[in-house]
């Protein structure tokens, strides 16, 4: 049995161990589920600590110390073995957040609100700039261009456009609670060339080629229906206009690992979770547990298939890009065990129309 044979063997045992945790010791199944996760990232950029620094023998060591330790846990009193008041106590976590209108704005919603404000309108300005320089791109190229944020959330990237210096710049989010967030840094610092509307990324309100630029990060794998989204990221971007696409690719432990972490952490209410990753320091700009754990629709694209689709589509140029600058985000590609581990990685690339 190879490494990642070995690996694959042990998460099915660490998923079946969580299960029956989470009944009883629910603050342990997160704890563990996010070292583990963490662990299969290429890098973590806040915790250093390794086991090894071969990659698939560390993945191998952080299941089996965690699975050992899980099988201790059972010893340990709970409140939740005994207490009748244990369902009460979820339903009174899940209360908030109640004027989305689905499950998916609602778990964006709970993310957003949780926020930083230096991370909405600076740190993410840095992240913007470098992932523009990656594709070779200069911002003061934008200074006249009209762009798009096609699913904006928090409104983090779309205010970023607008303090530096863009001519307009719109950005469109189903979610109610991620525009509020951006709209109050908005008015706050008085930013005149930015709007936040609420609107349906499958259909867009926008004439065709409005826009010079359309940016889209991280949004359309959730929709359910990735090619009417791809078909109106092309609708509206202007004939020879730009842009920026990213999807979750496919493939490999990470990705299936995603899946199966979901079918434990739905026993788990998402605000106790939230909780309990507060309580271990976690940043609140690090959401990408969350936001994994509990978002119902994420879609895994294969790189053959989108890199067809686009060419399909006719954009006259398909720019490959592998780092974008984000510091929680790495590479996935070039390492030992690329592809068994990480898939076909993660899907950036600038499009020009």
């Amino acid at each position: 049995m190879n490494e990642i044979s070995k690996i694959n063997k042990l998460l099915d045992e660490f998923i079946i161990i969580l299960k029956q945790l989470s009944e009883t010791h629910p603050y342990f199944v997160v704890i563990f589920m996010h070292e583990y996760f963490r662990n299969i990232w290429p890098n973590d950029p806040f915790i250093d600590e390794v086991l090894s620094h071969n990659k698939p023998e560390n993945i191998k060591l952080c299941l089996e110390n965690l699975i050992e330790i899980s099988k201790n846990i059972s010893s340990i009193g709970s409140y939740f073995n005994h207490s009748n008041n244990i369902s009460n106590f979820y339903e009174n976590l899940e209360q908030d957040n109640e004027n989305e209108d689905n499950i998916t704005q609602t778990v964006y919603g709970k993310l957003w609100k949780n926020l930083e404000e230096d991370y909405v309108k600076g740190e993410s300005k840095n992240v913007l700039i470098n992932l523009l320089k990656d594709g070779g791109h200069n911002i003061h190229d934008f200074k006249d261009k009209t762009i798009l944020d096609m699913g904006c959330g928090s409104g983090r990237f779309s205010i970023a456009f607008a303090q530096l210096g863009v001519k307009k710049i719109v950005g469109i989010d189903l979610g109610k609670t991620g525009i509020e967030v951006g709209t109050k840094i908005i008015e706050k610092f008085k930013l005149n060339n930015i709007k936040l509307i609420e609107g349906d990324v499958l259909s867009l309100p926008f004439d065709d080629e409005e826009f010079d630029f359309v940016f889209s990060k991280g949004v359309l794998h959730h929709t359910g229906n990735l090619k009417k989204g791809l078909d109106e990221y092309f609708r509206v971007l202007k004939k020879g206009g730009d842009g920026f696409l990213y999807l979750y690719g496919s493939g490999g432990l990470f990705w299936n690992s995603r899946k199966k972490m979901r079918e434990v952490m739905k026993l788990i209410p998402m605000n106790y979770t939230i909780q309990i990753l507060k309580s271990i320091g976690m940043p609140s700009k690090r959401y990408v547990f969350a936001d994994s754990w509990y978002v119902p629709i994420e879609e895994h694209v294969q790189r053959n298939w989108l890199e067809t689709y686009l060419t399909d589509l006719k954009y006259s140029k398909i720019q490959r890009i592998d780092i974008t600058g984000d510091d929680t985000i790495q590479s996935m590609s070039n390492q030992s065990f690329s592809e068994e581990l990480w898939g076909d990685g993660e899907l950036r690339y600038f499009l020009k129309k």
